[in-house]
Order: C-alpha cells, then sequence, then structure tokens
C-alpha cells in the first residue's frame, strides 16, 4: 500500500466516512445508551462509537490508531507505524459523543491517512450538521439527516453536503470566506486549564467537539482555534485546515511543531498538558497568544 496513489485512499477514507455515518445516524435513531469509559463522566460511549470502530478495523486493517482501542496498541507502535512511508490511518469513530448522545447537531467523524510523521488526506462528517433552528421541534429520520463532509488531499479541502449520511451532490473545491468574525474555538479540554481574555478582540465559542470547531474554521465561522485534545482528534483535521492556510504554533512561544505529529502527544496520546493555536498566520498567534491565561494550578 506504500506506493496507492493519494486519490486513492481519499476514496477509501470516503466510503468509510459514509458508511459510518449512516450507522451513528441509524443507531441514533433506534435509541442509544450511554456508559462512561472511566469514573468521572466526561468521557462518554455509545453502541455506535463500538460499532464505528469495528468498522474502522474491517476496512484500515492493522495499520490503525484509533480511538478506542489505541491504548492496547501503545504509543511506541504507533510511533513506529506513523514515521514509516506506508500509509497509516487515524480514526475517531464518534467526536463529539455527548453532543450524539444528546441528539444536537455537532458530532461526527473523522478519519486521516498518515505518512512519514504527518496526516496527508483526512474525511470530516458531520451527517447531522444541518440544525434548523427555526423548527426546533421536528427531528428528521435516519434518512432525511442533512449534513457536511470536509475532505483534503494534496493540499487542496473540499467540502460536500450530504442526505442520510451520504454525499448528495459531488465535492467541490472549499474556499474559505476572507472575512473576520472575532470569535474563535474554545473547547472545554482548553477551558478547564486557560481562560480566554476578550479585552484583547476575541471571543470564545465550542460546541463540545473538536470535528464541529474545525468545521466552523474551515468555513470561515470562526478565526481561528486551539489544540489540546487527543492525537486521534488533531490528525484528521489537520489536512483540511492546512489546506486553507492553518498552521500549529505553541502557545505561548510560538514556536512550530515536531515534524512527527504524534510527538505533541504524551503515551496515553493526551494533548492535554500544551496548548497548540491554529492560526493563519504568526501574526495572528502572536494575538491570540496574548490572550491566553493559564488557570492557577488546582483551578480547573
Amino acid at each position: 500500500m506504500t506506493d496507492a496513489p493519494a486519490s486513492a485512499i481519499l476514496a477509501r477514507l470516503l466510503a468509510f466516512a459514509e458508511d459510518a455515518a449512516l450507522v451513528a445516524l441509524r443507531q441514533r435513531e433506534a435509541g442509544l445508551s450511554v456508559t462512561y469509559k472511566d469514573a468521572g463522566l466526561g468521557q462518554a460511549l455509545t453502541q455506535a462509537d463500538l460499532a464505528i470502530s469495528r468498522l474502522l478495523h474491517e476496512r484500515f486493517g492493522p495499520r490503525l490508531i484509533e480511538e478506542e482501542t489505541a491504548l492496547d496498541l501503545g504509543h511506541a507502535t504507533a510511533r513506529r507505524l506513523l514515521a514509516e512511508d506506508d500509509w497509516t490511518f487515524v480514526g475517531d469513530p464518534v467526536d463529539g459523543t455527548k453532543p450524539y448522545a444528546g441528539g444536537l447537531a455537532s458530532w461526527g467523524t473523522m478519519v486521516a491517512a498518515c505518512r512519514a510523521g504527518w496526516p496527508r488526506a483526512s474525511v470530516l462528517s458531520l451527517p447531522a450538521w444541518f440544525d434548523d433552528r427555526t423548527d426546533p421541534f421536528r427531528t428528521a429520520p435516519a434518512q432525511e439527516q442533512r449534513g457536511l463532509l470536509l475532505a483534503a488531499v494534496e493540499g487542496t479541502a473540499y467540502w460536500a453536503p450530504t442526505r442520510g449520511g451520504r454525499r448528495a451532490e459531488a465535492l467541490r473545491p472549499l474556499l474559505r470566506p476572507d472575512r473576520r468574525t472575532f470569535h474563535v474555538g474554545w473547547l472545554p479540554v482548553a477551558a478547564q486549564r486557560y481562560t480566554l481574555d476578550y479585552d484583547h478582540g476575541v471571543f470564545p465559542w465550542g460546541e463540545s467537539s473538536a470535528i464541529s470547531d474545525a468545521a466552523l474554521v474551515a468555513l470561515g465561522r470562526l478565526d481561528a482555534t486551539f489544540q489540546n485534545h487527543m492525537f486521534w482528534d488533531a490528525a484528521p483535521i489537520l489536512p483540511v485546515l492546512e489546506a486553507l492556510g492553518f498552521g500549529l504554533h505553541r502557545w505561548p512561544d510560538l514556536a512550530p511543531p515536531p515534524a512527527m505529529l504524534i510527538d505533541l502527544f504524551d503515551d496515553r496520546f493526551s494533548g492535554h498538558d500544551a496548548l497548540w493555536m491554529l492560526c493563519r498566520d504568526r501574526d495572528q498567534a502572536g494575538i491570540l497568544a496574548r490572550a491566553v491565561r493559564a488557570c492557577p494550578t488546582g483551578a480547573a
């Protein structure tokens, strides 16, 4: 698979994402039971997470790093796979499990293809992204749910509307609007450890999932965002946002990322202990860096 062209890899990612979206929509329609991965209530788990995890393994085989089984694989093995020239896949079965289980729109499935240490192609599927706030009491059946698909390969980002989890139209190049909204992504993990001083002209916005956050940035609804999530959150987001001109800058010194993305994450694939800014340029990163304050130790 080393010589597989990026276009063929993207086709595999798209086919998986569409099938996963249908699984998630149908299972939510049938009714979900929610459990938790640890003693707290922050890491929710549903039967859809597990079903899509199994689908990831069926489609992408042993060269796969995904949320539900990554700890069994281990960081060292994952790093070795990612360093190789062969394609290695990274997946998040349901990003935003809490919004998913709660009937909200801000959730989806993400998958990336990596080689030589960095994600090179990805697909983000938000199959219930359409949220008609003028008709808040209507719930469309699974086959009628309207959503959004984002993809990137070879430095170009694409988008398509979806219905029932599948593309309703062909992929088209994504041209992000050149505008400012004065809002930046601000998710719960960042908010536990940092505060954002809006006197610097940036205001926080969050919809409880990394995939929704990334979609808002890609569509020009947010000016930038922050990354201190998990490895499988970051890898699929980066090809899309990098194709739109965004890059990683470390807070507060604006240092560039390492050559291997996984080196931003600890042995449990967590990036919680550092904060990275996804910005259009270094000047924007500098503005954001000045607006961030670390919470006092023990305040979170």
